[in-house]
């Protein structure tokens, strides 16, 4: 590694949020949506057509994997991506869905809080500790371009030091 390289991570205990959908599982997404929609067609369309007592019940069958085949090759095809920069004072949240790019800055203005949260999902448990950061409520827009729960979040930790730091530093860069 060159001395470059070096010089660009950062001293601090700013986090590092990149997340993104990788392309081979948004394929795998989009197979499963299509066997999804087309199998139980294919299997139970006999007790669809000609029309008969058991036709409803088929019907709520298929229709049901139909939907959520749709949302399997919804979520492929999104190509859903999450990167956060810090210019100063700032944090700078860029999201990509669907081809479109939108940012969102976080300032002092518009940031109410920054939380250490346990997290009781049993998907985090090697990492129970969540560092988020809460929107103002009088920016509303920024509630419903911050996520699950209205908050951003910036990434989950195995201790609550850690997390307590990361909170820290997030709190000096913005100035709160």
């Amino acid at each position: 590694m060159s001395t470059d390289d070096i010089a660009t991570f950062p001293d601090d205990d700013l986090p590092l949020v990149r997340r993104g959908f990788p392309w081979p599982m948004r394929v795998g997404c989009v197979l499963a949506g299509a066997f999804a929609v087309v199998m139980p067609l294919w299997e139970l369309g006999r007790g669809l057509w000609p029309l008969n007592i058991a036709s409803p019940f088929f019907a709520i069958i298929v229709g049901g994997a139909g939907y959520v085949g749709v949302q399997f090759i919804r979520a492929g095809l999104s190509g859903w991506g999450d990167h956060w920069t810090y210019p100063p004072h700032t944090v700078l949240v860029q999201r990509r869905a669907w081809g479109r790019l939108t940012t969102t800055r976080l300032t002092r203005t518009n940031v109410a809080a920054i939380e250490v949260r346990r997290s009781e999902d049993s998907d985090h448990d090697d990492a129970p500790w969540q560092v988020v950061i809460v929107p103002r409520p009088m920016f509303s827009g920024l509630a419903a371009a911050a996520g699950a729960g209205g908050v951003f979040d910036a990434g989950c930790y195995g201790s609550c030091d850690y997390a307590e730091r990361v909170r820290r530093a997030l709190h000096d860069h913005l100035g709160l």
